[in-house]
């Protein structure tokens, strides 16, 4: 939020889509804080707000909660 306040200041012409961007994710991310299992939300925070992602699919901080996040996504795997 500190850094949509940040920028929604700065607005400008140039600068309009990442603004949009940023205002997606901050939606996407208090939506998952608010109704997903907190690995998926932290996870999605990590990466998309916090700046901790890599270059290539399917990267994740090492605090990431991987076994909760697939075992919501694949139940019952071993």
């Amino acid at each position: 939020m500190t850094r949509l306040k940040s920028r929604l200041s700065d607005a400008s012409q140039t600068t309009a889509r990442r603004l949009v961007e940023l205002m997606a994710l901050t939606l996407q991310a208090s939506l998952l804080v608010r109704h997903a299992p907190p690995a998926v939300a932290d996870a999605f925070c990590a990466t998309r707000l916090g700046g901790d992602w890599g270059y290539a699919f399917g990267t994740l901080p090492e605090a990431a909660g991987l076994d909760s996040i697939l075992e919501r996504a694949l139940p019952g795997r071993d």
